[in-house]
């Protein structure tokens, strides 16, 4: 494939000046900005540097969905919120499971994108992706979102190789009230929310909490009688405060639980789904201190940790799984103990520690830089073939200067350089140059080169099937069948980047208008590969899969986002977003057919919808009576896994929802919301053939006193 026309010498030399310095954590950076400043002309943003910016300054295409985007759209999930981000997917694995990747060529555990909660990772290794259905928070939770679309490693680290997701919660510096809401409709959704911020004489606090509940929905397997349900339900506690005993320090603690149960599989390709219990929890500390007016320190700790379990496999599934009789079903679970109805089971815990310091030269001139450590480790039976704890450690340098010391322009230049135990040494640079036209226009270019570290997952992913004693040693050996062998020796994926972006306000008519045109370079892609064994198993395989660096191809397209925003008559807002994506490229997906036939190429053409669109409009009629519709459109695409052999068919779906605020005694009110989704009824595909999403209704009611 040919290689970009731009060079990137320069950039390394002039990204590594700037490794050897820090930042302020997102968790305290924001707190100290209030709602106008997100809603401004020109809004800040803190998630492309670390270092507070206008949108316009930033060294990358930001997307803001704010909270009145959040209030006036229909959606119930965060993932569903993310469907307003331009060139972004987002759908349902099943009706309690979800995914969300950004420029697509996903399967169900997307893994080019990191996903933070206030400024830390709940990106989950064993998966190499983000459970969506675990999080202790949920859309009520929610201040705003800042998204990065483009390659962000410089900020955020390795995972963020295509982009990045910095989903902020209310800080505990919110106007103080309490709010109560129910939820309630479709698939016998009964959801029940709560969240209060007070303050002490020392500090400022937030504490949420609730339980959701669905029956789920009925799959038709065969067609004609088959049907399954998947159910789901969730319980969580969050818990935030900022305490400052003094002026030059404040101390952030942000903690949160979730556990309940999420029904999990293969739609398509198995005929009952599986119960998956969890528990899950997060410690989030962070320290900033000023230590004079032109620096400032920021210490940050957080640790996460997730525990994944479902019942063992019954000897009646043995049995029917490898055709044997009870005896010998019996042994074969002893010797593969613990094997689970689903592999999609597993404990991960996380440490990350983060030194940054901010250092401002001058009004002009500001660099943020420091180092971090992190340690992960998971152990799964079923994924990873072991009992054990395996482990990966992860340290890094990074650092962003940002200049706006010539006349008209911002420069941004940074880099991270990133050790993994699993992939080796990487420096990943950037630079970015804005141009401000005038008053109302700005324009942006920016180059960078960026590695992802293969994950734990994509490292040391096993799954075998070990022989009783009672069947060897012949005709069988001691392992009785291979799914998956690990592959130590994977090379981190490599990305150039070449974009320009052009962004404008005109605040007489309350519109912002941004632009991306991009260019993505993909070499030393990991994905499945099929191999042959080297001595076939007396089961009869040949081949067995593991992760290799099989796969390379090009993203080129364009995104587009307006915004008209106004605070006139009928208060209307208008959000459109665009996202075209050409991609070209391949995956060797190895010997499928067996030693002897044919590497399988799978091409990319089909692998991405090329169109993504979405519209948000809504206006406030007198006696505040919000009436709100949202449309989205996806192309035809064949998922990597899921939907068949053929692409899942272009979709279009509208939601609506009306709402009327009570002002009851005092500053109490109630606010009630009809919510319909896909509201003509045109069932469609999301993701698997048989996930059909059909119209759902549901009501909401939503106290605050």
């Amino acid at each position: 494939m040919s290689r970009p026309q731009f060079r990137l010498q320069s950039i390394f030399y002039i990204g590594s000046l700037s490794l050897f310095a820090s930042s302020f954590s997102f968790a305290d950076n924001h707190i100290a900005i209030t709602e106008a400043d997100y809603l401004d002309d020109i809004p800040i943003i803190f998630s492309a540097t670390r270092l507070p910016q206008k949108i316009d300054e930033a060294p990358a295409s930001v997307t803001i969905i704010d909270r009145s985007m959040i209030e006036a759209s229909s959606a119930l999930t965060i993932t569903d919120l993310l469907r307003l981000v331009p060139g972004m997917q987002s759908y349902n694995t099943a009706t309690n499971t979800f995914a969300a990747s950004y420029h697509g060529l996903s399967d169900k555990f997307p893994p080019r994108m990191e996903v933070m909660l206030d400024g830390h990772s709940i990106y989950i290794p064993l998966f190499s992706t983000v459970l969506w259905d675990t999080l202790p928070i949920t859309v009520d939770d929610i201040d705003h979102i800042e998204v990065i679309r483009g390659s962000n490693t410089v900020t955020q680290g390795s995972n963020a190789f295509l982009g990045a997701i910095n989903i902020i919660t209310h800080t505990p510096l919110s106007p103080q009230e309490s709010t109560l809401k129910y939820t309630t409709g479709e698939l016998n959704t009964k959801n029940i929310e709560f969240r209060h911020s007070g303050d002490t004489e020392i500090s400022h606090y937030t504490i949420s909490a609730g339980t959701l509940k669905n029956d789920g929905f009925f799959f038709n397997h065969d067609l004609k009688s088959n049907t399954v349900r998947d159910p789901a339900q969730r319980r969580y506690l969050n818990f935030s405060t900022t305490l400052s005993p003094s002026l030059q320090d404040s101390f952030t603690i942000n903690l949160g639980l979730s556990e309940g149960y999420t029904t999990v599989g293969d739609i398509d390709n198995k005929p009952d789904l599986e119960r998956r219990d969890y528990d899950t929890n997060y410690q989030h500390l962070s320290w900033n201190h000023l230590i004079d007016d032109s620096n400032e320190l920021n210490i940050s700790y957080s640790h996460n940790l997730n525990n994944l379990e479902a019942e063992n496999l019954s000897i009646e599934a043995t049995k029917d799984a490898l055709g044997v009789g009870d005896a010998l079903a019996i042994e074969f679970l002893a010797a593969n103990n613990p094997y689970r109805v689903t592999a999609e089971v597993g404990d991960v815990e996380q440490h990350d520690i983060e030194v940054s310091l901010k250092h401002e030269f001058s009004p002009a001139s500001k660099l943020i830089s420091g180092f971090g450590y992190k340690f992960d480790r998971a152990r799964s039976r079923e994924i990873l073939d072991t009992n054990d704890w395996v482990s990966e450690e992860r340290s890094r340098l990074f650092g962003n200067w940002e200049y706006s010391g010539f006349r008209n322009w911002a420069l941004n230049t940074g880099a991270m350089l990133e050790h993994a135990s699993n992939g080796g040494t990487k420096l990943s640079p950037r630079l970015a140059a804005n141009y401000k036209i005038n008053e109302f226009n700005t324009l942006r270019s920016s180059v960078s080169r960026a590695y992802r570290m293969p994950s734990l997952l994509e490292t040391n992913y096993q799954s075998v099937i070990y022989t009783p004693a009672s069947l060897t040693p012949a005709p069988f050996g001691p392992v009785y069948e291979i799914d998956t062998l690990a592959n130590k020796d994977l090379k981190p994926e490599q990305i150039d980047t070449f974009d320009i972006g052009y962004f404008a306000h005109w605040p007489d008519h309350y519109s912002q208008l941004d632009l991306r045109l991009f260019y993505e370079e993909i070499s030393n892609g990991i994905t499945t590969s099929y191999r042959a064994l080297d001595t076939p198993l007396a089961t009869g395989d040949d081949k067995y899969r593991t992760e290799m660096n099989r796969a390379q191809w090009i993203n080129r397209g364009f995104e587009t986002q307006y915004k008209y925003q106004s605070d006139t008559l009928l208060k209307p807002l208008i959000v459109f977003n665009y996202g075209y994506i050409d991609t070209r490229g391949y995956r060797n997906y190895g010997l499928q057919g067996g030693p002897g036939t044919p590497e399988v190429m799978d091409r990319f053409e089909q692998r991405n919808p090329m169109h993504t669109a979405s519209l948000l409009a809504s206006i406030t009629l007198p006696d505040n009576l919000q009436l709100s519709m949202t449309r989205y459109f996806l192309s035809q695409v064949r998922w990597l896994e899921g939907g068949g052999h053929t692409p899942n068919p272009t979709y279009h779906r509208t939601d609506i929802k009306i709402a009327k605020t009570f002002n009851l005694q005092g500053s109490h009110n109630l606010r009630l919301s009809l919510i319909v989704q896909n509201l003509q009824d045109d069932a469609y595909p999301e993701f698997y053939e048989r996930n059909l999403f059909e119209r759902r209704t549901y009501l909401q009611a939503k106290l605050s006193f």
